[in-house]
């Protein structure tokens, strides 16, 4: 039995080696984004690991199939960015990793508001700028225990959100189109998207990308919300127009916003060794606003996190190759 991982990261390699070693399975790495032409890499292997940000594409399902490979397990949640009918077309197994670290990113949503509610981001444009700090009413922030919270979306990442913003003493409400029953959280459901829109003092998305949501927070939401609400995005990039998000925050329509994904990302945001300056434009002008903290999709990234996506990536790897059935299969 022999896999390939591609698109390693310098921090999954000890978690690759050791998981190697302890089941005795040849594990090859590359820091290489899988294509149909960097897949000649895989030939002899029986399954490949991955994750990127840039499309699993009809033409590289094709390859898997050309070169006899039949498995490919995501070391992520996200399958937007996966064609599920070419892989299924050409007999590809595709398994995920639906829960690596829900509290990694429960955590960093909460850090981002955190941020934006006290005005960190002002006091650093100032010390910037003028190499000095003093008072400033732009400064003064706001508990979160004063606010209301309204979480998009609550499944385990949403759920882990709501505890956390419970702890802080906010109020939380919540929309989602499938309703857990029987929660013991302390939160309430609205009977719409648009009714936690206008109540939410922040707002924080945790719900996978679909047709449907496709630019859902766009100029027309943005008017819904209130001019001091603050948007939290580390669910995927898109959901959130971006056009439409940078006009709201110049034009005061909302107050500020946290975002770790943003859309079309480039695959240097997976590759650790990368070196690449950003040259997005939007995501410079992003960068540069004091009422904005951007992060290059980092919100999973713990020690945890990364231990779970490549483990439970390379358990299923195993298991498929062995012939054996695995819950995390999504095709």
């Amino acid at each position: 039995m022999k896999f390939i991982a591609y698109n390693v990261r310098d921090d999954e390699i000890p978690f690759i080696e050791k998981w190697g070693k302890d089941n005795q399975i040849d594990v090859q790495y590359t820091t290489t984004t899988l294509t149909p032409e960097t897949l000649e890499e895989a030939q002899g292997c029986d399954g490949i690991s991955g994750l990127q940000t840039i499309p699993y594409s009809r033409d590289l399902f094709e390859a898997f199939n050309k070169f006899g490979i039949k498995y490919l397990a995501l070391r992520n949640v996200g399958t937007d960015n996966v064609d599920l009918q070419a892989a299924k077309d050409n007999d590809v197994t595709i398994t995920n990793v639906p829960a690596y670290s829900p509290e990694s990113i429960a955590e960093f949503a909460v850090t981002m508001a955190l941020y934006l509610t006290r005005k960190v981001g002002y006091m650093q444009q100032q010390l910037r700028q003028k190499q000095q700090f003093h008072f400033s009413p732009d400064f003064m922030g706001r508990l979160i225990s004063e606010q209301t919270v309204g979480i998009v979306g609550t499944g385990r990442i949403g759920r882990h959100a709501i505890q956390l913003f419970k702890g802080l003493g906010a109020k939380v409400i919540a929309y989602d189109k499938y309703p857990i029953k029987n929660s013991k959280l302390d939160f309430q459901y609205t009977t719409s998207l648009a009714d936690l829109i206008t109540q939410s003092d922040i707002i924080s998305l945790h719900m996978p990308a679909t047709d449907d949501n496709y630019h859902q927070f766009n100029h027309e939401t943005f008017e819904l919300m209130k001019d001091t609400a603050i948007l939290i995005n580390t669910a995927r990039g898109s959901i959130v127009d971006t056009d439409d998000l940078i006009y709201a925050l110049q034009s005061g329509e909302i107050a500020g916003a946290g975002i770790d994904t943003v859309e079309n990302e480039s695959a240097d945001l997976q590759d650790s060794r990368s070196s690449k300056q950003v040259t997005d434009a939007d995501v410079i002008k992003l960068s540069m606003m004091p009422n904005v903290l951007i992060t290059p999709h980092s919100a999973f990234h713990t020690t945890k996190s990364v231990m779970n996506m490549v483990t439970i990536s390379l358990n299923n790897l195993k298991a498929l190759a062995s012939g054996n059935k695995v819950d995390d299969q999504v095709n």
